[in-house]
């Protein structure tokens, strides 16, 4: 796994460096504490099953903290990055809910059952924790763009999350398609002809938009790090889960000629000119 390993509990240590500069000078207000209440309320799925919180736990999260900071200021900036943020979190529960029933799932969701079931309670606990504050930190370029006027940075980043939303929901359905049809095989029809992981990309390209929303509606330097920190993480993350996922299909499909093939001919993540 390599550095993966250390990239979850750098940047929630990071968070929470950046919440006590935040409570210091007086930036971490009431909103804030409502989005890590309100993400650690999407992520208590952990104490059903642990493995559910980085999919189920993710997208309730995503629904209840956009929507929560939507409530508190309606402007249309925020209408804008939370009502996209709101859509991300509802599709995502939605994908998980189809790949969870699909047939060609079954055997990811029995390993995954067996692997809660030796889960302690205080990893739980811990891991709770942990991702609410993740899932509260993704949430909150909403909030940044709260102060400003909708500007065309602000829409700019809305697009790039809009974008980004549409090439991850294809390249699910058309993974989703590739597998109900043989479970056992990998996708190599529509987005994948030409890249091996256009759902991650799809999620770079939607992590991005987040950050550039962040980066024009900021005020000041502690919002600007606050509203990056957490999709900075995600877009580090896919890099390397699809640096990971090359190397899992590598040992599954490796002595497949048709799998050689499609390699040779496809990128991980950028398509080639």
């Amino acid at each position: 796994m390599g550095p993966i390993r250390f990239i979850f509990p750098t940047f929630v240590l990071a968070m929470w460096v950046i919440c006590g500069i935040g409570v210091a000078n007086g930036e971490w207000t009431g909103i804030q504490w409502l989005m890590l209440g309100l993400a650690h309320l999407g992520c208590a799925i952990i104490f059903r099953n642990f493995v559910l919180v980085f999919s189920y736990g993710y997208g309730i999260s995503m629904v209840l903290v956009n929507a929560g900071v939507m409530v508190w200021q309606p402007k249309p900036a925020v209408l804008l990055i939370g009502g996209l943020g709101v859509l991300y979190g509802l599709r995502l529960a939605l994908f998980v809910y189809s790949r969870y029933r699909s047939q060609g799932y079954s055997a990811m969701r029995t390993r995954g059952e067996r692997a809660d079931a030796g889960v302690p309670l205080p990893l739980r606990v811990f891991m709770w924790v942990s991702c609410g504050w993740l899932m509260g930190f993704l949430a909150m370029p909403a909030w940044v763009v709260a102060g400003p006027t909708l500007s065309s940075g602000i829409v700019a980043g809305g697009m790039l999350m809009l974008a980004g939303l549409v090439l991850e929901s294809v390249a699910d359905a058309q993974k989703q398609a590739a597998k109900a049809v043989n479970p056992g095989t990998f996708a190599a029809a529509g987005l994948y002809a030409r890249l091996r992981h256009p759902n991650y990309l799809g999620e770079i390209v939607f992590q991005l938009g987040l950050i550039v929303a962040a980066i024009a509606g900021a005020s000041g330097g502690w919002a600007l790090v606050a509203g990056i920190a957490g999709p900075l993480y995600i877009v580090i993350l896919m890099y390397y889960a699809a640096n990971d996922q090359d190397r899992q299909q590598s040992e599954r499909y490796g002595q497949d000629p048709a799998y050689e093939a499609w390699r040779q001919t496809t990128s991980s993540l950028l398509p080639r000119l």
